[in-house]
């Protein structure tokens, strides 16, 4: 046997042994930081998330837009909430005056601007028949029991009026009436939600300001199921002082997870209420932050503040001395309380609850502060790719998140990447935006990338973005990164990798 053929063998397998330990091993990644991209002070107009001005708020005329430029100039204005009492809408038994709302409808829409809705069946005030009798009139007429209260005394029938909100006259009449409301409104593309105020003052699920009667978990969990029964695909949306007026923890606690159950969220009608702050200041005068803290997983939450005039009337917003705030907020003035609330409520949607031009005049920085924080806010932090892409190979990618919002973001946003270069736009749909997007922890997404096999070989920019693509016109939706890594289709650039041809054999 020749000597030489053994070295012979060796140095003509070796090549292919060092090929078959190249396809062994994983390719070599390169870990791309992006916090050098980060940008905490870029405001960022994001769909699903942001401020909200109340008008109608109880009554048509309170907290008129003075000005169109004082909403549609408003940094991150995402809706109008109208808070409107049923005997406006139908003023005579099967009768409805859909006008009354659907001209602010027809004008903020147009705008672009989402809508929210209450339907009270009680308010407060007697200026007009349709606040007195906010349950319309023709509903006592046809038989429905109720009374005239104020303040837990009968007024007789100079007050306001209440319904008995287990009456079967008034729950026939208010069925018939939900009917119709849905019929128009449940599929309506700019509804954001319809919040459950059927009971109690102002919509509001207690008789504080009335009757001061208690209602019952069965008249309670009667009304909210109406509304289920009617509303099968707005976001519904109730108070917690719905669920918090009722006694008895054990009813409590059975009536807040029939509405967990059932999809519908929280709002909190709402901080800074002068009574609030010596008993609750200690939590930012939210009452039930464990309501919200089991919704805001699956929902989103709202955010409302005690009217704002009111809160600096009392000296509440800037803490004046023997203001409650004051007293009992241990230094923290109106901005904190906010801060903070946001924080325990998880709000996705929040408000001023006031005029829109005083309160923006009053607090510009703090405006843009909330609007980023509140819902999500989405921080890009590495980026993992190989270093090397190979033509027609599924490569992998991971893309690390972190979200500094309060919640995450709720619509299956699309995450794209898009690979630029030598005039190929390549795109692909990497992954979706998912509830579990959680803020305090990293948001890591092992994704994969079928890069096509006709990709020429060169170096490429590579760029990530996340689109709404459920909207009627597509929307980009901001990462918190440098504006000027975005390009103008609303991919943010992260980075070049060279792309090679495809390998032999494939």
């Amino acid at each position: 046997m020749n000597p030489s053929l053994p070295l012979l063998t060796t140095l003509l397998l070796a090549p292919l042994a060092a090929l078959h330990a190249a396809e062994a091993s994983p390719p070599a990644r390169g870990v791309r930081d992006l916090t050098p991209l980060h940008d905490a002070t870029r405001v960022l107009i994001n769909p699903h998330k942001g401020w909200y001005h109340h008008f109608p708020d109880n009554h048509p005329d309170k907290y008129q837009i003075a000005r169109d430029a004082d909403l549609l100039d408003f940094p991150g204005m995402d809706h109008l909430y109208i808070r409107l009492a049923w005997a406006y809408l139908e003023p005579k038994e099967g009768q409805f005056d859909w006008a009354v709302i659907d001209r602010i409808i027809e004008k903020w829409t147009a705008h672009g601007l989402g809508i929210a809705l209450r339907i009270s069946c009680k308010e407060t005030s007697t200026d007009r028949i349709e606040q007195q009798f906010a349950t319309p009139r023709w509903v006592m007429e046809a038989g429905a029991q109720g009374g005239h209260y104020r303040m837990g005394q009968p007024t007789g029938p100079e007050g306001p009026w209440e319904p008995a909100f287990d009456d079967p006259v008034f729950l026939a009449k208010l069925d018939r009436f939900l009917a119709a409301l849905a019929a128009r409104y449940d599929t309506k593309p700019w509804l954001r939600y319809l919040d459950i105020g059927s009971i109690g003052d102002w919509g509001e699920g207690h008789c504080w300001a009335g009757s001061r009667k208690d209602l019952s978990f069965a008249v309670r969990k009667e009304h909210v199921d109406l509304h289920l029964k009617h509303f099968q695909r707005t976001q519904l949306v109730i108070s917690d002082d719905y669920v918090h007026a009722l006694n008895d923890p054990a009813e409590r606690a059975s009536l807040h997870q029939h509405i967990l159950s059932n999809g519908i969220s929280y709002r909190d009608d709402s901080i800074m209420v002068d009574g609030y702050f010596a008993g609750t200041s200690d939590r930012f005068t939210v009452r039930s932050p464990e309501f919200f803290a089991d919704a805001y997983p699956r929902t989103p939450t709202v955010f409302e503040l005690e009217h704002y005039g009111t809160v600096k009337r009392l000296g509440n917003w800037a803490a004046l001395p023997d203001s409650s705030a004051a007293r009992f907020g241990k230094g923290k003035k109106g901005p904190d309380f906010f801060r903070g609330a946001l924080e325990l409520l998880h709000a996705t949607y929040i408000g001023y609850h006031g005029d829109a031009r005083q309160w923006l005049t009053d607090n510009p920085e703090l405006t843009e502060e909330l609007l980023n924080k509140c819902g999500y806010w989405l921080f890009p932090t590495a980026l993992e790719t190989p270093d090397n892409l190979v033509a027609g190979a599924a490569v992998p990618l991971t893309l690390t998140i972190e979200n500094r919002g309060v919640a995450p973001p709720y619509a299956p946003y699309e995450l794209r990447v898009k690979l630029s270069g030598g005039g190929t736009n390549w795109v692909h749909v990497a992954g979706k935006a998912e509830k579990s997007w959680l803020p305090g922890k990293p948001i890591v997404l092992r994704l994969e990338l079928p890069l096509p096999a006709a990709l020429q070989p060169g170096q490429y920019q590579l760029a990530i973005g996340l689109f709404d693509a459920a909207a009627g016109k597509e929307r980009p939706v901001e990462f918190a990164l440098k504006a000027s890594a975005r390009d103008p289709d609303g991919y943010y650039r992260v980075g070049t990798v060279s792309v090679s041809a495809e390998a032999i054999g494939r």
